[in-house]
């Protein structure tokens, strides 16, 4: 993997040039966090337009730049570099903002109900003639008969409804929108059993509206198509909302092709895409952005060809590109999902293998980084790891000189034998961490079906680290919060209402704020430029209020970013230069 080309003795030299003009900001009285791991600590920063030019001590800093510099006394506040997201969809995130949200844990179909009710006529909660509801907690897929009983009939008999699944993975659709989207069934019934996962329905093969992945698939194609002025109001919503977390890049996960892959990635559908390129080509794109489109190694290196297009397509939009492309390589552990990929079967038997074919993954992956194309996998399960690490091996033994970096993202389980190998693969692993805690979707709809000496080994991100591995911060935006803090927190303390998920995986604190500036950085192969303060790389700077470093854990969840700077200028709050 490729870290910053600029040695400690260039960037002086940086620093010594700069006194031939003047800094135009020096930034001081405040805790500084680098990320640069031999001075992770800092008293001053020096800035000139979009540019860092100093950091060191405060009289260092001062001689370095000259007189003429404004000095910003940041009253002893957190300073760091932007935190950049090494897995998320925030064109998504962005939509589900814009969108009514159904947040509540209680498990209650009748409150479940009331909500639906309350937005029939609220045409902002319509796509089209579709009502569609997110961030649907997954417990409330044990009561879908209920669901369906209640929003297929009377009232809403022939409204069509789409509720949308917290975790991106599911949804379900009232019968109005399955008999439109072709979800009948005489259509569940000439499935095969595989297939007839992604689609809930009974012993007969009556649908019952939950659909997985495939199935979610299948009834997007059958609702209207999203105006472009509304993709455009959710990109503009989700740099908001990053910007105002501090985020100032991220990776998008999937900003075309489709959950899992199983359908061709085209250049006809290309998804998110024209939305980055026009805030982009409207200087509105304030993050530095790298997106993969997903693509299934089952479909043949024909799909890299399509990648490669999308890449000339758009290529030269300021501050985004597309480096590579995204495999999935399991689905999800929850129950009724359970298509994660696992090393034992499911209670009841159930044996879910990877989504790719092993030597087809082995190939695809070794041609892409051939071809100079970046590889991130998403792996759930502790079979789908090892797999995918495979994949990896096979990739760095074909292509032995390429500095391009590997990640795999999610890791939510991982064979103890197999947590050596993303150091000695150099794989990055980017992790979801504010999902490590014990509570209802770790318990209840995960626990009882899964093999014991599995589940132990849930988000082993302590263990990770311990072997050397390099720990990336990720959110998965919208399926949960993008704010590092709460996952800063998460990750420290792994508590949740039920207890603390295996307290010997807590990680501490600088750990996770290099997982989310250096070590991001590095998932968006941008060390040169970002993810660290030090002279010559992008002024990319948050405040926060607080130290984050040694305030009680409790706090870490109040944190709050008082400003955020982009190349030198501020995209949220009210910096004073």
């Amino acid at each position: 993997m490729r870290t910053a080309t600029l040695s400690w003795t260039a960037a002086c030299l940086l620093v010594l040039c700069s006194r031939c003009f003047g800094a135009d900001v020096i930034l001081f009285n405040a805790r500084i966090f680098t990320a640069e791991p031999d001075r992770p600590y800092a008293d001053a920063i020096a800035i000139r337009d979009d540019r860092i030019v100093a950091v060191g001590a405060l009289k260092t800093v001062e001689t370095q730049v000259g007189p003429g510099a404004k000095r910003v006394d940041l009253e002893r506040r957190f300073l760091m570099p932007g935190m950049i997201d090494a897995h998320a969809h925030p064109m998504d995130g962005g939509a589900a903002l814009l969108a009514p949200r159904y947040s509540a844990t209680d498990g209650s179909v009748p409150n479940l109900v009331k909500f639906v009710e309350s937005k029939l006529d609220d045409q902002a909660a319509h796509r089209g003639d579709v009502l569609v509801v997110s961030d649907i907690d997954l417990g409330l897929w044990s009561h879908v008969a209920a669901i369906d009983a209640a929003l297929s009939t009377g009232k809403f008999g022939k409204q069509r409804i789409v509720l949308v699944g917290s975790d991106g993975h599911t949804s379900w659709a009232n019968r109005p929108t399955r008999i439109k989207a072709g979800i009948t069934p005489a259509f569940v019934r000439k499935l095969s059993e595989v297939e007839q996962r992604s689609y809930g329905h009974d012993a007969q093969g009556n649908p019952n509206g939950f659909v997985l992945d495939a199935g979610q698939d299948k009834v997007e194609k059958s609702l209207p198509r999203v105006p472009m002025e509304a993709k455009i109001a959710a990109g503009r919503a989700a740099l908001e909302y990053m910007h105002s977390i501090g985020i100032t890049g991220w990776l998008d996960a999937a900003p075309a092709g489709v959950v899992g892959g199983a359908i061709p990635l085209s250049e006809k559908d290309p998804g998110w895409l024209p939305v980055y390129a026009t805030l982009g080509k409207q200087g509105e794109l304030t993050a530095h952005v790298v997106g993969y489109p997903v693509i299934s190694p089952e479909l043949g290196n024909a799909q890299i060809d399509v990648v490669q297009h999308l890449q000339s397509q758009f290529q030269g939009i300021p501050n985004f590109r597309i480096p590579g492309l995204k495999i999935f390589a399991d689905g999800v552990v929850e129950t009724p999902s359970q298509n994660a990929s696992l090393t034992k079967p499911y209670a009841g038997g159930r044996d879910v293998k990877p989504l790719f074919t092993p030597a087809k993954a082995n190939e695809l992956v070794a041609e892409a980084y051939r071809r100079g194309l970046t590889v991130h996998i998403h792996a759930i399960g502790d079979l789908a790891v090892k797999d995918s690490l495979d994949a990896f091996e096979a990739a760095r033994r074909a292509n032995p000189q390429t500095k391009l970096p590997f990640v795999l993202t999610h890791a939510q389980f991982v064979d103890p034998e197999d947590i050596p190998r993303f150091s000695q693969l150099h794989v990055i692993a980017a992790l979801q961490l504010l999902w490590a805690l014990a509570d209802s979707s770790t318990n209840e709809i995960v626990k009882p079906y899964i093999d014991p000496e599995i589940y132990r080994w849930m988000y082993p991100a302590r263990s990770l680290l311990d072997s050397g591995a390099v720990i990336a911060g990720a959110s998965d935006w919208p399926v949960s919060s993008a704010n590092p803090f709460l996952a800063i927190y998460q990750a420290l303390t792994r508590r949740g209402e039920q207890g603390v998920l295996d307290e010997t995986q807590r990680m501490p604190r600088e750990a996770m704020l290099y997982a989310y500036t250096r070590n991001a950085a590095q998932v968006l192969d941008m060390s040169d430029q970002i993810g660290t303060l030090a002279p010559g790389k992008l002024a990319d700077l948050v405040l926060v209020d607080r130290d984050v470093l040694t305030v009680p854990a409790e706090e870490l969840k109040q944190a709050k970013v008082l400003w955020t700077v982009f190349g030198g200028k501020a995209v949220f709050g009210n910096p004073p230069f």
